[in-house]
């Protein structure tokens, strides 16, 4: 228990009372106000900056004992127990959030400490239901990953939603990444009215939809991973966007190359695999069309250098091309993507 000033009210006055406290930055937030009998305490920061206030709310200064309210860590490293000092540098200053779902990289010297990272996380954040650890790389033809089961409830399945939309996604059977959150919004806010857009690697829709949902213009989003496919579907439809996206199972390869010159943008957002693409992509853009060409590289110099080799390689010269960073991977390895005007 904590002593301190406090102002005395009417049960009756008492949520006017706290208003105003709070709104004057005189209610001190670390102590829990408390009934006593007929009245209502509530601890305050500076009893001389009262003032006037105590007259007009009808209420009285006095000094009471208080319960401290528990503090929520601010950190992972605040959070943890049971992890052995010399270790705590070890401790990942972030985790990724996905609905109620949190994913975090464990580092191979905490790997024997893994559950107590999982119940730091859930002590830190009350709206995560579910802490899962990476448990390998993004990798195989459909980019899925395994997790391993840190703490609370035992799913993968989850409620995501991002700048106005709501995605269904099962992680351990679809590809998405939050961090690509902001990406994604300044790809919406590039698309005209009146563009076709082709999203070669749709995953469960987060830029066909959005794009559909924001821009209002037509949208190809394919998607070859069956599972990721039928969230893509489901994720059309919590976004009634069925008018304007079509989602398409099938290669991105066969799709692109059947429709010449038919989209005026397209995304190509697969990172270790997109030049792989870019025959295919050039077939069906139009000409003066975008292509946001995704890929991994050590700098934002070396994935200009691989695109425009790539694009060479294919006899092809661009009208405009600018590469920036999307997000750091490592320290030596980044997301980077081109935008690459015909």
């Amino acid at each position: 228990m904590v002593r301190s000033p406090c102002v005395s009210v009417g049960r009756e006055r008492a949520e006017r009372v706290r208003r105003e406290l709070l709104r004057a930055g005189l209610l001190r937030t670390d102590l829990r106000p408390r009934r006593e009998g007929e009245r209502v305490l509530f601890p305050v920061t500076d009893p001389g900056a009262l003032g006037g206030l105590l007259g007009d709310l009808g209420a009285e200064l006095t000094w009471s004992e208080f319960e401290e309210v528990p503090r929520r860590p601010r950190s992972l490293r605040e959070a943890v127990e049971g992890i052995p000092e010399e270790l705590l540098n070890e401790v990942p200053s972030s985790f990724d959030v996905v609905g109620d779902i949190a994913v975090i990289h464990i580092p191979p010297a905490l790997e024997p400490y893994a559950a107590e990272l999982g119940r730091a996380v859930l002590k830190m954040s009350p709206s995560i239901r579910v802490v899962l650890g990476e448990a390998g790389p993004v990798s195989g033809e459909f980019r899925t990953r395994e997790y391993v089961h840190l703490a609370g409830e035992r799913r993968t399945h989850t409620v995501h939603r991002e700048n106005g939309c709501v995605f269904e996604v099962d992680l351990a059977r679809a590809y998405f990444s939050p961090r690509l959150s902001g990406e994604r919004s300044r790809v919406v806010s590039m698309v005209r009215e009146g563009e076709r857009v082709l999203d070669m690697f749709s995953g469960v829709g987060p830029f066909a939809i959005q794009i559909a949902r924001h821009r209002g213009v037509p949208v190809t989003a394919v998607e070859l991973n069956p599972d990721a496919y039928r969230f893509l579907v489901r994720n059309v439809a919590l976004n009634r966007v069925e008018r304007l996206v079509e989602a398409v199972n099938e290669d991105a390869r066969r799709v692109a190359a059947s429709r010449p010159s038919a989209y005026d943008r397209v995304i190509m957002n697969h990172p270790s695999a997109s030049l792989e693409f870019l025959r295919e992509a050039l077939i069906a853009a139009r000409e003066g069309a975008t292509l946001h060409v995704y890929g991994f590289a050590s700098s934002v110099a070396d994935w200009e250098w691989k695109v425009r080799s790539r694009l060479e390689e294919l006899g092809r010269v661009p009208s405009g091309l600018t590469v920036r960073k999307v997000r750091e991977v490592s320290a030596s390895r980044i997301i980077a993507v081109a935008d690459v005007t015909l």
